[in-house]
């Protein structure tokens, strides 16, 4: 499996053959329809576990894909292969069950751990069906867009944890960051967004994130009891 996400823009160069493009408009799909809305409401799940209702008095505590697109977000993964949702709204002074660090702390790891818990359920998915039906070339196929699907969950679950704002990788180590430093960052997160942007597109930062979200599906891949990528 390749370790970067596959875009529109693979194809626009002549890159990939017809079933890599195929399969990755299914995962694109995949992603902005089913899994931003699943890691959407695992922070909402979480966030109302503490003592946080916001999400719920603001409609979308859901799995509606429509509440949690955002277009930008969208169009980015569609043209670059990274992408994100509408932030999901929560008050973390109404988290009053645990501290305000520890419930810092919980929702930062709900997202990227929310991403993980996809890609497994899909190996497990492979799993199954190689396990159970006759492989054709029809399994095959689903097989390999599931791996796809998974990977770029996995990948998606690295890069949020980066450790700039807003990504979940910043809320956790928040806490610890020098007063001074952390205002800095949080006055100049615009400008650190855009830069982060730029290196992501330019392939500067995804060499790192596809070598960890790698290591990351051999171990999801292990664990299911798939020692090696069909796709």
């Amino acid at each position: 499996m390749r370790g970067a996400i596959f875009s529109l823009f693979d194809w626009m160069t002549g890159d990939g053959s017809i079933v890599t493009v195929a399969l990755s408009f299914f995962s694109v799909f995949m992603l902005i329809f089913v899994c931003f809305p699943f890691r959407g409401c695992a922070c909402a799940l979480v966030a109302h576990w503490l003592g946080d209702d916001t999400a719920s008095e603001q409609g979308r505590f859901t799995l509606n894909p429509l509440s949690h697109i955002d277009p930008v977000g969208a169009l980015f993964m569609c043209l670059c292969g990274i992408g994100w949702g509408k932030p999901m709204p929560i008050n973390i002074r109404r988290c009053r069950k645990v501290t305000l660090r520890t419930a810092q702390v919980l929702l930062a790891l709900t997202g990227p751990l929310s991403l993980i818990l996809l890609a497994f359920i899909m190996l497990v998915i492979t799993k199954i069906l190689l396990e159970t039906l006759a492989i054709t070339t029809t399994i095959m196929y689903i097989v390999m867009a599931l791996q796809m699907v998974a990977g770029m969950c996995a990948f998606l679950a690295i890069f949020n944890l980066l450790p700039v704002p807003p990504f979940d990788g910043y809320a956790l180590i928040q806490g610890i960051l020098p007063r001074r430093f952390a205002i800095w960052v949080e006055r100049n997160s615009g400008i650190i967004n855009m830069v982060v942007l730029v290196l992501i597109v330019a392939g500067v930062v995804s060499g790192p994130l596809s070598f960890l979200s790698g290591k990351l599906m051999d171990f999801l891949c292990f664990i299911t009891f798939q020692p090696n990528y069909i796709f």
